[in-house]
């Protein structure tokens, strides 16, 4: 399947977008930490990589925070439903990691320098501030390895959805909606099916690599 998709040359310009929605799990810097069982210490596990509880409960409370901007009132949130989509999410990101690591995707040590080194928040009129780096770290409670690390699955991720959605070309009744359009919106529309239907790719792939792996839930300990 990776070699078929290696042959087709449509990389499109919605590949953000379709990486936000699976994957807006990265670079979380605060949590509650585990609750109730404290003898279960992941909720679950991929091939034998855990998502703990703390990673999970920090995820949530990311998410929780997203939605209060929405939502002012906590009691139009479902809490059990964002539980459920948060936890999907995590699994799904890890799979993707897995995949690439399988496919052989790796980042390289230049490319992550690369990447830090071009994040604004990291700067000073426009170059990289090593103590800026040092500082917002610190206060986001993190190390430069678990930054680092958290980065380079980020990476690993977009290099991989990249490959997964090189395929995606439009249906001939796509393309004739398309070029029944006048004036300037054929280009945003012509993405906007390109976007809908690589996520559709993309969740089809991880479903598929979801049945060759070994993935145990532990749902209870964070109802």
């Amino acid at each position: 399947m990776l070699k078929i998709m290696r042959s087709h040359k449509f990389f499109t310009v919605f590949l953000l977008s379709a990486i936000t929605i699976m994957i807006s799990i990265a670079f979380i810097f605060w949590g509650i930490g585990p609750k109730d069982n404290p003898s279960v210490t992941f909720v679950a596990q991929i091939n034998g990589e855990r998502i703990t509880l703390d990673q999970f409960w920090r995820a949530y409370d990311n998410a929780y925070d997203d939605l209060k901007k929405q939502y002012p009132d906590p009691e139009d949130i479902n809490k059990r439903e964002l539980q459920d989509s948060v936890l999907a999410r995590m699994i799904n990101t890890r799979v993707l990691i897995i995949a690439a690591r399988r496919a052989g995707i790796t980042v390289s040590e230049k490319e992550l320098q690369e990447a830090i080194k071009n994040q604004p928040f990291f700067q000073r009129d426009g170059v990289f501030d090593p103590d800026i780096y040092k500082r917002k770290l610190k206060f986001n409670r993190l190390t430069p390895q678990a930054y680092e690390s958290s980065l380079r699955n980020d990476m690993l991720i977009t290099k991989m959805t990249r490959l997964i959605t090189e395929t995606v070309e439009l249906s001939p009744d796509e393309l004739k909606i398309i070029d029944s359009i006048k004036g300037d919106n054929k280009e945003q529309l012509s993405e906007v099916f390109r976007a809908a239907k690589g996520n559709q790719m993309i969740s089809a792939y991880i479903e598929a690599i979801k049945r060759q792996l070994d993935i145990k839930v532990n749902r209870d300990i964070i109802s």
